[in-house]
């Protein structure tokens, strides 16, 4: 009896549950049907599916593909698919549910082969078409994108090198030329021609960004529509200039049309932006900077090829022109720049108490056992610096220099020169002049001789002449010593000549601005000592930068009297009247 209580103490706590799993009332049906499609009834006569599993080969086809079949599309539940064929005999089921194959793969002759004779049957060629071999197979694996990259990102945009807009009809060409009237307003013709070239663009981010700032920077605001989205049945009843007009972001405000404040420069406002505002922010990465070129490049071309404003034709032709100029510069300005001052220019700034004296790392008993630097040196040693120095006197130096940097009665010669000055300039490259063959040789055998413990490369001349950068910096100097409130400017036309190695003149050009400090050396040699920026030849700063930044109203106190209240102060904050409240401290 014992036993038996036992038992039925043990029963009641550790239950069996014999319930089965009902299957969904779809599931037969969905196993006749993808069986049907497997069968040898139906697989050898579908090409389309013969063409996923291979036919004899039966290879795995994707359940996702059959499940995009025409009968199989009512089955919304993936999981009630793959559930239902599972208990198939006749199918089988990958282990993770993506792909399914027959058990027993096909034997007999399929459309996959090609036929050595004539059929039996004549089919009339209007019911049935011949078979193209050899048969290309189907991917059953999605295609892999890059990350953040999806399938859409990869269509044309409209911004390549080979975009051409196709022709249009006449019934387009008169709407446009109604649109695009020479009689109206210039603002409104172009509101109009921003908001159809962006509808025939795909304008993901990378485009985006640039477009939405240049236009900023031409003065043109960007706002929230003003009366949301539109219905189909809305725009069927518009025209085509009244749907630009509705879906329109971008709108010109009719204060721009005064000539004395504004003026429609398209080069002046494209070279600006480019050169000024864009590296700024966008930075110098080469990829960014063919996007941002081929973005005004395709909208001056919109205007071109649709007569917008035939009245600025010439200005939209050169604006095009100077992009594939800017495409060029923009990168050799970075590069440029990363790369100057040289190597003899950094000797010269550690011997004579520049920028780059006493930074190197070698020989500090403080940077001894220091790990963040990785074992790089980012300064020049002194020792180095006067090696390199007295080389390249005596390569390219003129005898009176020689003789100073040799010295007299054993007395070291480059202790001698001096600092005459040291000051910020803004130059222009006017000539960059390579070294010679001898000066080449010279180099040559020097490295021979000190067998590979200091490599000189040798040395060309960059000539450049002061330029004096035009913009709105404000200096709070006496107006009795500067009355217009500025620095003096740079002698207009006043030459320096930089001694600059070959591998730092590859990227120079012509024309290239350059923002530097300059030492000048009793001896007469000019010393680039750091270079703050590179600008390319085409560069121009337009006020419009200034407002590119948002900026904070004006407080403004107000003397206001209100009826049956006594004469008060009235505060206008932010636009709006205080009611006479008061403000706290």
């Amino acid at each position: 009896m014992d036993n038996g209580t036992q038992a039925v103490g043990s029963s009641a706590c550790n239950p069996i549950d014999l319930t089965v799993e009902e299957e969904h009332p779809d599931a037969p049906k969905i196993r006749r049907q993808v069986e049907y499609y497997f069968s040898d009834e139906n697989l050898p006569q579908d090409l389309h599916l013969l063409q996923c599993c291979g036919g004899r080969q039966n290879l795995p086809v994707s359940i996702s593909r059959i499940r995009g079949f025409k009968k199989m599309r009512q089955f919304k539940n993936k999981k009630l698919v793959v559930d239902a064929l599972r208990k198939s005999a006749f199918l089988q089921v990958s282990a993770d549910g993506k792909h399914i194959t027959r058990k027993v793969p096909l034997a007999g002759p399929c459309l996959l082969d090609e036929a050595d004779h004539d059929g039996e049957i004549a089919f009339d060629p209007r019911t049935q078409k011949p078979v193209a071999h050899p048969i290309a197979l189907l991917p059953q694996k999605k295609k892999e994108y890059p990350p953040g990259v999806t399938k859409n990102m990869l269509k044309p945009t409209g911004f390549e090198e080979t975009f051409v807009e196709g022709p249009i009809t006449p019934a387009e060409a008169e709407e446009e030329m109604a649109m695009y009237d020479p009689d109206k307003p210039f603002v409104e013709r172009i509101e109009i021609a921003i908001q159809r070239f962006k509808s025939k663009k795909r304008m993901h981010e990378m485009y985006a960004k640039v477009f939405n700032k240049w236009m900023r920077f031409g003065g043109v605001e960007m706002s929230p529509r003003m009366f949301g989205a539109l219905s189909k049945q809305d725009m069927a009843e518009m025209d085509a200039e009244q749907i630009a007009k509705a879906l329109a972001i971008h709108h010109i405000p009719w204060d721009r049309q005064d000539p004395k404040h504004w003026e429609v420069d398209f080069e002046g406002v494209g070279k600006a932006f480019l050169s000024s505002y864009y590296p700024l922010h966008f930075g110098y990465d080469p990829r960014q900077i063919t996007i941002a070129c081929q973005v005004l490049r395709s909208f001056y071309n919109y205007l071109l090829f649709h007569n917008v404003c035939d009245e600025y034709r010439s200005s939209l032709i050169f604006s095009r022109a100077f992009c594939d100029q800017a495409e060029v510069e923009l990168v050799k300005s970075s590069r440029l720049g990363l790369a100057l001052p040289g190597a003899f220019n950094t000797a010269g700034s550690t011997a004579y108490g520049g920028s780059h004296a006493d930074t190197s790392l070698i020989g500090q008993h403080w940077a001894k056992d220091a790990t963040w630097n990785d074992g790089f040196d980012v300064g020049m040693r002194l020792e180095e610096a006067k090696v390199t120095f007295k080389t390249a006197i005596a390569m390219l130096g003129t005898d009176e220099q020689y003789d100073i940097v040799e010295g007299k009665d054993g007395k070291d010669g480059l202790s001698s020169i001096t600092v005459l000055s040291s000051e910020y300039v803004d130059i222009e490259v006017t000539s960059v002049e390579y070294a010679t063959e001898e000066i080449k040789a010279l180099y040559a055998k020097h490295n021979e001789t000190l067998k590979r413990k200091l490599l000189l490369q040798p040395l060309g001349k960059l000539v450049c002449k002061s330029w004096n950068k035009e913009d709105f910096d404000e200096y709070d100097l006496p107006k009795v010593k500067y009355p217009k409130g500025k620095l003096p400017k740079t002698d207009i036309g006043k030459v320096y000549e930089f001694w600059i190695e070959d591998e730092v003149l590859m990227d120079c050009f012509e024309g290239a601005k350059i923002e530097a400090k300059v030492m000048t050396l009793s001896c007469g040699i000019t010393i680039m000592d750091i270079v703050n920026v590179v600008h390319p030849s085409f560069y121009e700063w337009l006020p419009n930068e200034l407002w590119m930044e948002r900026h904070p109203r004006e407080f403004k106190l107000l003397k206001k009297s209100l009826e049956g209240l006594d004469e008060e102060d009235l505060v206008e904050i932010n636009g709006q009247d205080g009611g006479g409240e008061e403000i706290g401290e």
